[in-house]
């Protein structure tokens, strides 16, 4: 249990009691900023796409680049890019163009960490 104490409760001797995820909620951006992302926080965006997809990696601790790939429904590697990886994440836009629609597997590699998604292209 996380404690906070305001100004206005103290001259009065009560305290606030709340669980920790609800602080959270309440912080301010600065405070939710610093909660730890993983390379779970993956996004792909628009999907289903249909010109370009972005593909938003997230900071990993410790490392400074991630390898984008994306496979079609056969396994082939129809697209593959490196991303420097910033304090913020970094992120690769996917081109579409002329690609045949259908499911394809987008993976983010950094070092021994691998998580896909699956995007739809129309």
């Amino acid at each position: 249990m996380f404690t906070i104490t305001s100004a206005a409760l103290l001259s009065s001797s009560r305290q606030l009691a709340m669980p920790l995820p609800l602080f959270m909620l309440l912080a301010g951006p600065t405070a939710r900023a610093q909660a730890p992302k993983t390379l779970a926080d993956l996004s792909v965006y628009p999907n289903p796409a249909h010109i370009r997809a972005t593909v938003k990696v997230p900071a990993v601790p410790g490392a400074a680049r991630a390898t984008v790939t994306m496979s079609d429904a056969q396994g082939t590697v129809v697209f593959e890019q490196p991303v420097s990886l910033m304090e913020t994440g970094g992120a690769a836009e996917v081109p579409l163009l002329g690609r045949p629609a259908g499911l394809y597997r987008v993976q983010v590699q950094v070092g021994d960490q691998r998580v896909a998604r699956t995007l739809t292209v129309e």
